[in-house]
């Protein structure tokens, strides 16, 4: 509750000292601006996108990838969990079969149904799988920052809904003098600000 009050205080507080700025104060030149109100940084998107998966995507507004990075991570972890349990269980049995001596029995069920080679291939087997789930959740933790990277590239980006094509006849100068001449053309504009 105290804090609640002192945060209240705080804020009017600042208020009402803005309120007793000088109007020349208010008009704040073009540069000045910038420097109080910094423009979308792709930077500061792609460090939080690594410090927190989803977090730059959030920062850039793109709410709707953030359960589709968790879902891609919560599968990378299944395997993850589903590997190692599978490489433990198929280790264990193999270094209980090179120990059990020849002619006895072991109540482990993979022991008793599968030969010596059986169980190092399928320990092998099971080993490069987790490996390569290991990388795939790497790569999939660097494409996440991609992603919130090019997407703070492209913050501002103006889409203009006026996407139609003009088609005109020019006179092309050729070496019998100018002619209306086949030919496609591409013009663009591009608006420096």
């Amino acid at each position: 509750m105290g804090v609640t009050i002192m945060l209240l205080l705080f804020l009017f507080g600042e208020s009402s000292s803005v309120m007793a700025q000088e109007t020349a104060d208010l008009h704040l030149h073009q540069d000045t601006v910038y420097r109080y109100f910094p423009a979308h940084s792709p930077v500061k998107a792609t460090w939080m996108s690594a410090a927190l998966p989803g977090l730059g995507q959030y920062y850039n507004g793109k709410y709707w990838k953030i359960p589709i990075i968790y879902a891609g991570f919560s599968t990378m972890a299944f395997f993850v969990i589903q590997n190692r349990y599978e490489y433990n269980r198929y280790k264990e049995a193999y270094a209980i079969k090179v120990e059990l001596p020849e002619g006895q029995s072991s109540d482990n069920i993979f022991v008793e149904n599968y030969s010596q080679a059986d169980l190092l291939s399928q320990r092998e087997y099971y080993q490069s799988s987790l490996e390569l789930s290991y990388i795939l959740t790497g790569v999939f933790y660097i494409l996440q920052i991609v992603d919130a990277t090019v997407d703070a590239h492209l913050y501002d980006y103006d889409i203009d809904d006026d996407l139609s094509i003009h088609f005109e006849p020019q006179l092309v100068p050729t070496e019998f003098g100018p002619r209306v001449t086949p030919g496609i053309g591409i013009r663009y504009k591009l608006a420096v600000d």
